[in-house]
């Protein structure tokens, strides 16, 4: 049977083929298409995002140079960017598609955008702004502030050494000098000296009453000042009459008794035996608490030993880090410790051991004494029997090693307005005072204001130390000079610059920043809520005088600790002080105490040289930064017969030397560098908030600026290629496209 014939099959088959081909084409094309509509999608979604960015609030950058976000709907914003790109041709007549038809190949309409996260400029806390602050200071160049701050702290980090061995020197003698109240009771115990915490207590003609019972009434030999071990010839001549020789008593009562050719007993036998027998009772139990204290002074000494010991050999390794003049300061300390110790080596050392030896046998012979001498005998007889055996018992009594160090001591000649004035200082503390009339603080407030950035971080460091109890008036009480012997100014100064050197570089950026933006007490401009803006940063206080203030102290504290380290280390000026100091105690037997009123007169010797400088220095002079010989100003005199008119006076009068000098601007700056970043930053963004409120925009606040954002776009391209009708030949047509960008920008 032949195939039935049909007319037009290969035409048909060829078009099928043909549209096949056609179709495999145009999905090529229109996916080629599709790429390109996502990245120009993407480019339009970017640069959009970008383009947010630009709106960024003026007045934050134009006066400050920081960049943020501020009253801008960001969707919206970003809708409005991304549709002026999405069909660049849309109002083009004649188009190839659609009713409004486009010439643009990668039109695309957009079905939604998603902001789905914005980051503010205070979220994570002050890092955001701290690196546009530090990058706005790399711009203005920081090699000279570098060079001057890296300086001041070379100079300081120079005495850390000085400060630290003077420091550990004054805490082990701060305990040694507990050894001295234990002292002060073995006088009255063993010499029979009327003491209290303040020393000898001294009538009004300068005499004492001798104490009516003491270990050394009872003495072993024809009384001297030799023989009863007193080395002050004055005390000897008060006490004098108060000694009793027991042995020669004892010996001279036997051969009485002994010699008698009557059956009778003389008076003066029982006057005599009297006399031992009293002597004996008022020595034995001053003698039982002499030994109690000494027990005392001995766990001392075994407690303060490994101390010393370990203080010399500290000494050893900083001998060749600290000046030599200062170094022999220390060692002569350490002298000064060995005698505490019983170690030292001019045989002025304390033998509290050998002390308790004689004073435990001399005990046991008083106990026997007394018991032999109870009860009067009646008979001659019962005489003889008691005095056969007591010069036998008195033979080993001895006043050995009982010796208390009396000859520094002296009835004081002092009197003089100026020893009062000494006496004033160590008691009540200094009264300073660095402002004048000439000087006239800023009045400027800040009233409560909303959410300060400062406000938002956690655990925020406190700014620099200050002076513990002095007032705004500039009243340093002798709190102060505790802290001073203690150590603990020094020791914080040194914790400071350790933490203020860290990431130094930055630290210095983050500094010049803020001191081109922001005005201080020096600076003749007055602009914003604030006058003192840079003094604001390092204390936060509400007020101008409050926060200048605070920068005074904080100066004169830097000021006092130079003048402090220069005192101490100056073999003139401790000269001078340990002779007043020495004065001042004149009945004090204590070498110790008398080293430490010696430090604290050249701590207010220091501190009144700090007070002067400080005046200079608000006063826009500039002075050197190390204090030496040459450039420190005041005597000994002068320092405790300065008042405030005299301070003022010489301050203006006063003519910056040659050399290393800071102003107080500098001050600042070397405060900024021993105050944290986080601090300093969010300080900083309170004044901006300050100012950009009271001058631009009363609601306005930097936690809802904003750094950066995340948003997510969708847009729907229609098909260029695959949407051409086929007559229904082919599949169902695909006429669009669905095309998600997202964007994460910040500035």
């Amino acid at each position: 049977m032949k195939p039935r014939r049909v007319d037009g099959a290969v035409t048909v088959l060829m078009t099928v083929v043909f549209l096949l081909v056609m179709s495999l084409v145009l999905v090529g094309l229109e996916s080629a298409r599709q790429q390109g509509a996502v990245g120009m999608v993407n480019l339009a979604v970017q640069t959009s995002a970008e383009s947010v960015l630009g709106e960024y609030y003026a007045p934050l950058f134009d006066e400050y140079g920081l960049y943020g976000l501020y009253d801008v709907d960001i969707k919206e914003e970003l809708t409005r960017y991304v549709s002026a790109t999405a069909d660049p041709t849309a109002d083009v007549p004649n188009g190839y598609f659609g009713e409004r038809g486009s010439n643009y190949s990668y039109a695309f309409e957009i079905a939604d955008v998603a902001l789905n996260r914005t980051v503010g400029l205070l979220q994570g806390g002050p890092d955001i702004c701290r690196n546009q602050m530090i990058e706005a200071g790399a711009v203005s160049g920081v090699q000279e502030l570098a060079e001057l701050l890296l300086r001041a702290v070379r100079l300081l980090k120079d005495s850390e050494t000085s400060v630290e061995a003077l420091a550990y020197q004054q805490r082990i003698e701060r305990e040694l000098s507990k050894t001295d109240a234990k002292i002060l009771e073995l006088m009255t115990l063993l010499d029979g000296i009327p003491t209290d915490k303040n020393g000898v207590q001294l009538k009004e003609n300068g005499t004492f009453k001798p104490a009516a019972a003491f270990a050394k009434r009872a003495v072993a030999a024809p009384v001297t000042a030799q023989s009863v071990h007193m080395n002050n010839e004055s005390f000897f001549r008060q006490m004098e009459k108060s000694y009793v020789d027991i042995r020669t008593q004892i010996s001279d009562v036997a051969a009485e008794i002994f010699n008698s050719p009557s059956a009778e007993v003389p008076e003066s036998v029982s006057i005599g035996h009297g006399r031992v027998f009293y002597a004996v009772v008022d020595a034995l139990k001053p003698t039982e608490d002499a030994i109690k204290v000494l027990d005392d002074l001995i766990r001392l000494q075994e407690t303060y030993r490994p101390m010393v010991e370990e203080f010399e050999k500290y000494l050893e390794t900083v001998k060749p880090l600290v000046e030599e003049d200062f170094y022999k300061s220390l060692e002569d300390g350490v002298k000064v410790m060995k005698k505490y110790i019983g170690e030292g080596k001019d045989g002025s050392e304390y033998h509290f051991r050998e002390m308790r030896q004689t004073l435990e046998r001399n005990r046991e012979i008083l106990v026997q004494l007394k018991e032999k001498m109870q009860g009067t005998p009646v008979r001659m007889m019962e005489w003889k029997a008691i005095y056969l055996v007591l010069p036998g018992i008195a033979e080993g009594y001895s006043l050995d090693w009982l010796e208390i160090d009396y000859s520094s001591v002296k009835v004081s000649t002092q009197g003089s307005t100026f020893w009062k004035a000494v006496k004033d200082a160590i008691t009540n503390g200094i009264v300073g005072g660095v402002y004048g009339d000439d000087i006239d603080l800023s009045g400027a407030s800040v009233r409560w204001e909303p959410a300060k950035p400062s406000s938002y971080s956690m655990g925020m460091i406190e700014s620099l130390y200050l002076l513990p109890s002095m007032s705004s008036e500039g009243t340093l009480s002798v709190n102060f000079l505790s802290s001073v012997l203690e150590g603990n100014l020094f020791e914080e100064l040194l914790d400071r610059l350790a933490d203020g050197v860290v990431a130094l570089s930055e630290k210095l950026l983050l500094i010049t920043y803020l001191t081109t933006h922001m005005t201080s007490f020096a600076d003749g401009e007055r602009r914003g809520v604030l006058h003192y803006e840079q003094e604001y940063l390092l204390y936060g206080n509400t007020s101008d005088s409050q926060n200048q203030k605070s920068a005074t102290k904080s100066i004169l504290g830097l000021r006092a600790i130079m003048n402090v380290i220069h005192v101490f280390a100056d073999s003139t000026k401790r000269g001078e002080a340990l002779a007043v100091a020495a004065e001042l105690l004149a009945l004090l037997p204590f070498p110790l105490l008398i080293k430490l009123t010696q430090y604290l007169i050249l701590a207010v010797w220091a501190i009144q040289n700090a007070y002067l400088e400080t005046a200079e220095i608000l006063r826009g002079k500039a002075v050197p930064v190390l204090v030496t010989a040459s450039s420190f100003q005041l005597s000994l005199t002068e320092a405790f017969s300065q008042t405030k008119a005299k301070r003022i006076a010489a301050a203006q009068a006063y003519t910056s030397p040659g050399g290393f000098c800071l102003s107080y601007s500098h001050y600042l700056m070397l405060l900024m560098l021993f105050t944290s970043s986080d601090t300093l930053t969010l300080r900083g963004l309170d004044i901006i908030q300050f100012n950009l409120r009271a001058e631009y925009d009363r609601d306005f606040l930097v936690k809802d600026c904003v750094y950066g954002f995340e948003a997510t776009v969708t847009a729907n391209c229609p098909a260029l290629f695959t949407g051409i009708s086929f007559g229904n030949v082919l599949p169902e047509r695909i006429t669009s496209y669905e095309i998600t960008e997202n964007c994460a920008v910040s500035y």
